[in-house]
Protein backbone atom coordinates (compact mmCIF):
# COMPACT_ATOMS: atom_id res chain seq x y z
CA UNK A 1 0.00 0.00 0.00
CA UNK A 2 1.62 3.11 -0.93
CA UNK A 3 2.01 6.24 1.63
CA UNK A 4 0.68 9.12 2.04
CA UNK A 5 3.73 10.81 0.50
CA UNK A 6 3.86 8.94 -2.63
CA UNK A 7 -0.30 9.49 -2.88
CA UNK A 8 1.53 13.05 -3.09
CA UNK A 9 4.25 12.29 -5.15
CA UNK A 10 1.64 10.30 -7.56
CA UNK A 11 -0.51 13.73 -7.78
CA UNK A 12 1.93 16.07 -8.36
CA UNK A 13 3.36 14.27 -10.99
CA UNK A 14 0.33 13.25 -13.25
CA UNK A 15 -0.89 17.04 -13.14
CA UNK A 16 2.78 17.22 -15.14
CA UNK A 17 1.19 14.65 -17.91
CA UNK A 18 -0.37 16.67 -19.86
CA UNK A 19 0.56 14.61 -23.14
CA UNK A 20 2.50 16.24 -26.36
CA UNK A 21 1.67 20.13 -26.72
CA UNK A 22 3.14 21.05 -29.79
CA UNK A 23 2.66 20.06 -33.19
CA UNK A 24 5.70 18.18 -33.69
CA UNK A 25 5.34 16.66 -30.38
CA UNK A 26 1.66 15.22 -31.76
CA UNK A 27 2.87 13.97 -34.46
CA UNK A 28 5.61 11.52 -32.95
CA UNK A 29 3.66 10.13 -30.53
CA UNK A 30 0.67 9.54 -33.34
CA UNK A 31 3.20 6.50 -34.01
CA UNK A 32 3.93 5.21 -30.79
CA UNK A 33 1.40 2.26 -31.27
CA UNK A 34 2.72 1.53 -34.29
CA UNK A 35 3.98 -1.73 -34.62
CA UNK A 36 4.33 -2.19 -38.00
CA UNK A 37 4.68 -0.32 -41.42
CA UNK A 38 1.57 -1.78 -42.83
CA UNK A 39 -0.37 0.19 -40.93
CA UNK A 40 1.42 3.31 -41.44
CA UNK A 41 -0.11 5.78 -43.77
CA UNK A 42 0.67 5.06 -47.49
CA UNK A 43 2.45 8.19 -49.22
CA UNK A 44 1.22 10.18 -52.22
CA UNK A 45 -2.49 9.65 -51.11
CA UNK A 46 -3.41 12.14 -53.09
CA UNK A 47 -1.89 10.65 -56.31
CA UNK A 48 -3.65 7.66 -56.74
CA UNK A 49 -6.17 6.30 -59.02
CA UNK A 50 -9.52 7.10 -57.54
CA UNK A 51 -12.53 4.92 -58.72
CA UNK A 52 -16.72 5.75 -58.88
CA UNK A 53 -16.49 4.50 -54.87
CA UNK A 54 -13.98 7.05 -53.87
CA UNK A 55 -11.52 4.71 -52.90
CA UNK A 56 -8.15 4.85 -53.92
CA UNK A 57 -6.97 1.55 -56.04
CA UNK A 58 -3.52 2.21 -56.43
CA UNK A 59 -3.23 2.79 -52.62
CA UNK A 60 -5.37 -0.08 -51.85
CA UNK A 61 -3.71 -2.24 -54.23
CA UNK A 62 -0.49 -1.31 -52.57
CA UNK A 63 -1.89 -1.84 -48.89
CA UNK A 64 -3.03 -5.50 -50.08
CA UNK A 65 0.24 -6.84 -51.85
CA UNK A 66 2.15 -5.38 -48.33
CA UNK A 67 -0.07 -7.45 -46.38
CA UNK A 68 -0.07 -10.82 -49.08
CA UNK A 69 4.35 -10.46 -48.90
CA UNK A 70 4.34 -10.00 -44.92
CA UNK A 71 1.55 -12.83 -44.78
CA UNK A 72 4.34 -15.31 -47.17
CA UNK A 73 7.24 -14.39 -44.85
CA UNK A 74 5.37 -15.07 -41.41
CA UNK A 75 3.63 -18.23 -42.98
CA UNK A 76 7.73 -19.03 -44.66
CA UNK A 77 9.23 -18.86 -41.32
CA UNK A 78 6.23 -21.01 -39.28
CA UNK A 79 7.40 -23.72 -41.63
CA UNK A 80 11.14 -23.36 -41.06
CA UNK A 81 10.77 -23.44 -37.12
CA UNK A 82 8.38 -26.28 -36.95
CA UNK A 83 10.89 -28.06 -39.81
CA UNK A 84 13.88 -27.43 -37.34
CA UNK A 85 11.64 -28.23 -34.16
CA UNK A 86 11.29 -24.83 -32.04
CA UNK A 87 7.57 -25.00 -30.99
CA UNK A 88 8.37 -21.75 -28.45
CA UNK A 89 9.69 -20.03 -31.96
CA UNK A 90 6.10 -21.03 -33.75
CA UNK A 91 3.92 -19.72 -30.85
CA UNK A 92 5.51 -15.85 -31.23
CA UNK A 93 5.06 -15.81 -35.13
CA UNK A 94 1.55 -17.54 -34.87
CA UNK A 95 0.59 -14.31 -32.79
CA UNK A 96 1.95 -12.06 -35.34
CA UNK A 97 0.25 -14.09 -38.03
CA UNK A 98 -2.75 -14.11 -35.96
CA UNK A 99 -2.57 -9.89 -35.62
CA UNK A 100 -1.65 -9.34 -39.54
CA UNK A 101 -5.16 -11.33 -39.85
CA UNK A 102 -6.41 -8.83 -37.80
CA UNK A 103 -5.58 -6.41 -39.38
CA UNK A 104 -6.52 -7.35 -42.47
CA UNK A 105 -10.19 -7.62 -41.55
CA UNK A 106 -10.15 -4.40 -40.29
CA UNK A 107 -8.71 -2.61 -43.44
CA UNK A 108 -11.21 -4.78 -44.73
CA UNK A 109 -14.64 -3.51 -42.51
CA UNK A 110 -13.20 -0.10 -42.70
CA UNK A 111 -13.16 -0.07 -46.53
CA UNK A 112 -16.68 -1.00 -46.58
CA UNK A 113 -17.93 1.67 -44.74
CA UNK A 114 -16.23 4.55 -47.16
Amino acid sequence: MATEKQIAANRKNAARSTGPRTTSGKARSKMNALRHGLAAALGNQGEGTMSDTGLDLEALSERIARIEAERGKLTFEIETQLWEGNRKGVDDLVRQLDALERYAKRSASALRKK
